[in-house]
C-alpha cells in the first residue's frame, strides 16, 4: 500500500509546449507533490499530494447522441468556415442539461458565434418545410 505520493510524476504531452528539462526527453514535464495544511477546529492538518486529476476531451462529432450535465467548451473560431463551426457550436452546446454548468476555455467575441448555416443547407430545409406543408394538406384533404 502506498502511503505516500511519488517524488514527482512525468507528464508526456502529445505536443511540445516548449518547456524543456535537460536530463528528460523534450516532451516530458516533471510534476512534483504540493504540501499544504490547513486548521479545523484547533487540529492542524498536513495533505502532500501530486496535483494531478484525471481529465479527457471529446471532439464535438463524438459528443452526438450524448448528454452532459457539466463541460468545458473552447468556441473560438479555428480556422474552418462558417458553415462547419455553425454546425460545431449547435452540437456542443446542445449536449448539455444546463447552462449553468457550461464553462469556457477562453473569452468569446460575438465573432466567434455569429455562424450562419450553409445556403444549401438553407435552401433545402426550405424545400422540405414545403413538402411538409403539401403532405398535411393532402392527408388533411383525404381525411375529409
Amino acid at each position: 500500500m502506498c502511503t505516500k505520493p511519488p517524488q514527482c510524476v512525468l507528464l508526456r504531452q502529445n505536443r511540445d509546449r516548449g518547456a524543456r528539462f535537460t536530463s528528460l526527453e523534450d516532451s516530458s514535464i516533471p510534476v512534483f507533490p504540493i504540501e499544504r495544511s490547513i486548521t479545523i477546529k484547533n487540529h492542524s492538518i498536513r495533505r502532500r499530494q501530486v496535483p494531478m486529476c484525471a481529465a479527457f476531451g471529446l471532439t464535438d462529432y463524438k459528443t452526438q447522441g450524448q448528454t452532459f450535465s457539466e463541460a468545458l467548451l473552447d468556441l473560438v473560431s479555428k480556422g474552418r468556415d462558417s458553415h462547419r463551426e455553425f454546425c460545431s457550436f449547435y452540437v456542443e452546446l446542445g449536449r448539455l442539461t444546463t447552462s449553468k454548468r457550461l464553462h469556457l476555455l477562453e473569452k468569446i467575441r460575438m465573432s466567434d458565434i455569429s455562424k450562419k448555416p450553409h445556403p444549401d443547407l438553407i435552401a433545402e430545409m426550405a424545400r422540405l418545410q414545403a413538402l411538409e406543408r403539401q403532405t398535411l394538406a393532402r392527408w388533411h384533404t383525404d381525411m375529409m
